[in-house]
């Protein structure tokens, strides 16, 4: 039997940290607690409160993911335009769901899919009644300018995603297509007009929903942003083009991410949209299943955050190539170890893909297969110690030639 609990003494999980905080929480006497003052159901009436509100009952899928293939193959009319009335939304008491019960009026000024009325106004239905505890629902306001999803009910419109259904979009219109039907292409000539909008979000957003169409004709008006002085256009560039599968990028991707300071771990503002960023590009990096990129990917493991760190890693287990192996070792030894227990995991499963290793099967144990060498990720990743040493690590682990 592999001793499971060998594998590396040093890689411990994060249980340990975990019931440490848990016991100073439950037992306040580690606090040095007065029995004269009395805090707990004071403190735990509004966690218990704010745990139990129903706003916790609606997850959502992360801003800025829209499938627009989708949500095209999905609708019946697809327009853009301006609201030119609707309603004031009232909050409902009554605990039961939303539901649609306002309708109002979009002035539509170009339509991708489906026909246009004549009069160029479409009736949309949306909440008009908002629950007072939260969750998903659609809210449609006088004068706001989107991108409508829509299909037919009865002889009205509803959205076709109560969370992407409606997408702000720059007021722009690109030169109609002679003879072009494809509402793909329709929209990718409206969203390349939108680059051009004096509004700075607008641009954005033109720039996240080109990365959403998924395929484009031509990306040479996205590469053409990477010369930006704007970090925030340079870096939405680079996330839509990863999105296109254009890794031709990543080694600037690299670059630009061992130049900037370190994101900080908790809660970003609005004013923190840079190091946004760049935890948007390495979640973007981890959804890379090209094998070609493996040699890139393996360099994005000297990034000194444990978090990008991680999502590398998710991409190089993914693609589980041999090339990554030795990288991969020299990752058991990561300073965050829930990087280094994916790291072991990934080479247990470029071993065998059972969870069995070549050493189990001649009666060794994982303490066998650590690496001799320590990755320095403070010092800038110059791994220590001798390559000899490591190859034979890598021998032991595959039973052979690592690079096979």
């Amino acid at each position: 039997m592999c001793p499971a609990s060998r594998i590396g003494k040093n890689h411990t999980f994060r249980e340990s940290r975990f019931r440490a905080v848990s016991s100073d929480l439950f037992y306040p006497g580690r606090w040095g607690y007065n029995s004269a003052m009395r805090v707990g159901p004071w403190l735990c009436g509004p966690i218990v409160a704010l745990l139990c509100s129903p706003a916790f009952a609606f997850p959502g899928p992360i801003p800025g993911t829209e499938n627009i293939p989708k949500l095209v193959a999905d609708s019946t009319l697809v327009c853009k335009g301006e609201v030119a009335e609707a309603s004031e939304s009232k909050v409902s008491r009554d605990p039961s769901p939303p539901h649609l019960t306002g309708v109002a009026r979009v002035q539509m000024d170009r339509c991708f899919k489906g026909e246009m009325p004549t009069s160029g106004f479409v009736p949309v239905l949306f909440d008009d009644i908002v629950p007072a505890t939260g969750g998903p629902y659609v809210e449609l306001r006088k004068s706001e300018y989107r991108l409508f999803f829509l299909r037919a009910e009865n002889d009205k419109y509803v959205v076709v995603d109560i969370w992407f259904g409606k997408l702000p979009i720059s007021r722009l219109i690109a030169a109609p297509s002679v003879g072009e039907k494809d509402p793909m292409r329709l929209l990718e000539v409206d969203l390349k007009a939108g680059l051009h909008d004096a509004d700075h979000e607008r641009v954005l957003d033109s720039i996240r929903m080109l990365g959403n169409v998924r395929h484009l004709q031509s990306t040479a008006e996205l590469l053409a942003l990477l010369n930006s002085p704007d970090p925030l256009v340079r870096t939405y560039a680079y996330e839509a083009l990863v999105r296109l599968h254009d890794y031709s990028i990543l080694p600037a991707i690299d670059q630009w991410l061992e130049s900037q300071p370190q994101a900080p771990h908790e809660l970003l503002m609005s004013r923190d949209a840079v190091f946004d960023m760049q935890f948007r590009l390495t979640r973007e990096i981890a959804l890379i299943r090209d094998p070609a990129t493996v040699p890139e990917l393996v360099r994005l493991l000297q990034l000194p955050d444990s978090i990008m760190r991680g999502q590398v890693l998710q991409a190089l287990r993914a693609i589980r190539s041999p090339q990554s192996a030795q990288s991969l070792l020299q990752m058991l030894d990561d300073p965050d170890a829930d990087n280094g227990f994916v790291a072991m995991q990934t080479l247990i499963e470029l071993a065998g893909g059972g969870g069995r290793l070549n050493g189990c099967r001649r009666g060794r144990n994982f303490a066998g297969i650590r690496p001799s060498t320590r990755l320095d990720v403070e010092g800038g990743g110059k791994p220590k110690g001798s390559k000899r040493r490591r190859n034979d690590s890598l021998s032991n682990l595959f039973g052979g030639d690592p690079s096979r």
